[in-house]
């Protein structure tokens, strides 16, 4: 958790003999389990600190000669999407561009009589180099997936809108 603050944990099990108000305190877990499994006691306890991402406990009923209930902890579905582009930006990719940079003329840009004409000379070569040397790709992500699991959505006017 030290490394991955933002990493999700689950810690169940039988908390009979455990005293457990250390894991509200010190780790801020949330007990889910708010149904009772048997008699008037709750035995089976579920710690987690990302209980938002979870359905309520459905409770089954008893199975077999048992006289436990049983609870059944849900993740919310994954329904709510969002797709963008991206740009390849690899070890490969990142080697194209420079040695592609390396033999591109740039001596059309300096005949150029305005500073505009060869701004828009620099970005029209540059723009094109990128998209030749970093292709785009369209991806998928989960609106709670967390950051690391895709590189970021691209910015620029072709690459960087998200739908």
């Amino acid at each position: 958790m030290r490394k991955h603050p933002e990493c999700g944990v689950i810690i169940t099990g039988d908390f009979n003999q455990l005293r457990d108000n250390f894991m509200k305190t010190h780790y801020r877990f949330v007990q889910v389990v708010n149904v009772v499994k048997r008699g008037q006691a709750i035995l089976d306890k579920i710690w987690t600190n990302v209980e938002e991402v979870y359905t309520p406990l459905v409770t089954i009923s008893e199975m077999w000669s048992s006289d436990h209930n049983m609870v059944l902890l849900k993740h919310k579905a994954k329904n709510s999407v969002d797709t963008g582009c991206v740009r390849c930006t690899g070890p490969k990719e990142k080697a194209t561009f420079n040695m592609a940079l390396s033999v591109i003329k740039m001596e059309p840009l300096f005949r150029l009589d305005s500073c505009a004409d060869q701004y828009s000379y620099y970005q029209r070569v540059i723009c094109n180099l990128m998209e030749i040397c970093f292709p785009t790709k369209i991806v998928t992500r989960h609106m709670d997936d967390k950051p690391w699991v895709y590189q970021p959505y691209a910015s620029g006017s072709q690459t960087g809108s998200h739908t």
